[in-house]
């Protein structure tokens, strides 16, 4: 049964979406959106503002229509300064680290090239929590910090332990320990929620936290960068299955040996579509590129014949990709993402083409497009996982009274 705190506790959270999502808005009209009367609504207000979660916005224009009677309200909205959230990423050759504020707006970013899949977890976690906290100082308030959610290529439990990341080759690495221990030393008391997660779910949630035109669909997300990973959206919501690990279209078997074998299992759709097996391709087709992928990339600009034919090759595979995921999933829209996502462009009349054939007549063909994100995205997606966290409703704590509720859950 609900107690009168966890109802407290229900309506503070509800009043803080409906201001996120609206950018503000009068006590009244938050009244009417919550269903709750003006006391009430206000009580929730006023609880918010000790808690400098929300503000006064005197600067945004009142509604003064015909139809309302008496003085204007002041807008409240949240106030970006309240709380700060962090994400990490953990890339086959790059540590990333990006904060944003209350209102989901980046503040900082910081990315470093980093060879992680020649280092130790050991040293991959100090060199990673050494920009985390730079960061934090750099933020300043450090009990502002709401959350930390580091992202990586792999297959993890929910206790954040990796259990498998071929890409960088760990295997059984107890990293949100390792990440906990490390902030603990290196910044004592600070209570920060850690959370750990796979990289292309992170990716999916950056591209559609504040996404409104295909929330009601399906979305199905495909990060391209050593290796292949992804995400699925259903009604905004990220479908996980049931261990969690929903999603990983870069082991979609296709056949053969691949492109490049080195850190894929041989046939599996990555082994011809990550960035090690493009750039082993190009090379197959004669090239020799001496910036690796950089290079090719800047050859297929310039419309290389050997660039041109390897991602035509690279679109063939795609494509068979595409259409597994497709036939499966029917999502109305499947967008690419990280390094390799570009490639796509010169090819999409050819990846299209390819996957038409395959369809039986009649089944729709989902829009593929780009991601307008950077290479900080699954960084980004693992600030706003932190962020949706402290938004969303803990059922638990509702129904469990004898248990503290507050907005910052660890």
């Amino acid at each position: 049964m609900a107690t009168p705190q966890s109802v407290r506790y229900l309506n503070e959270i509800r009043a803080l979406n409906a201001l996120f999502r609206n950018g503000g808005m009068s006590r009244a009209d938050l009244a009417r959106v919550l269903g709750l009367n003006r006391s009430t609504t206000g009580n929730i207000i006023a609880n918010l503002m000790a808690d400098a979660l929300v503000i006064e916005r005197p600067d945004m224009p009142r509604d003064e229509s015909p139809a309302r009677t008496g003085r204007p309200g002041i807008h409240i909205g949240l106030d970006p300064s309240g709380a700060r959230f962090l994400g990490a990423e953990i890339g086959v050759d790059r540590l990333t680290v990006v904060a944003i504020d209350m209102a989901a707006r980046e503040l900082r970013h910081e990315s470093i090239r980093y060879p992680t899949f020649e280092m130790s977890p050991d040293e991959v976690s100090d060199r990673l929590t050494e920009m985390i906290g730079r960061m934090i100082e750099a933020l300043g308030e450090a009990d502002r910090v709401r959350g930390l959610c580091v992202t990586l290529p792999a297959l993890l439990d929910p206790d954040g332990h990796v259990i498998n990341a071929l890409m960088i080759g760990w295997r059984h690495v107890p990293l949100k320990e390792m990440i906990a221990k490390r902030l603990a030393g290196q910044m004592p008391g600070l209570n920060l929620p850690i959370q750990i997660e796979n990289d292309a779910n992170a990716f999916a949630i950056a591209e559609t936290y504040r996404d409104t035109v295909h929330r009601s669909e399906t979305v199905a997300f495909l990060l391209i960068e050593n290796g292949a990973g992804g995400g699925v959206v259903i009604g905004g919501r990220l479908f996980r299955g049931s261990a969690g690990l929903a999603g990983e279209f870069g082991q979609i078997v296709v056949g053969g040996e691949g492109f490049f074998v080195g850190r894929h299992k041989p046939g599996h759709l990555e082994s011809y579509i990550g960035k090690d097996a493009l750039v082993a391709r190009y090379r197959a087709n004669g090239a020799d590129p001496a910036d690796g992928f950089d290079s090719f990339l800047a050859a297929l600009d310039a419309g290389e014949e050997a660039a041109l034919r390897t991602a035509s090759e690279w679109g063939r595979r795609l494509a068979i990709g595409l259409v597994q995921l497709t036939s499966v999933l029917n999502p109305g829209v499947i967008i690419l993402g990280g390094t390799v996502a570009p490639v796509f462009r010169p090819v999409a009349a050819e990846v299209e083409a390819a996957m038409r054939r395959e369809f039986l007549e009649g089944f729709p063909m989902p829009k593929v497009e780009i991601s307008s994100l950077g290479l900080e995205g699954p960084a980004l997606g693992g600030a706003l996982i932190m962020h949706q966290r402290m938004f969303s409703i803990d059922e638990r704590a509702i129904y469990a009274s004898e248990q503290p509720i507050t907005l910052f859950r660890s």
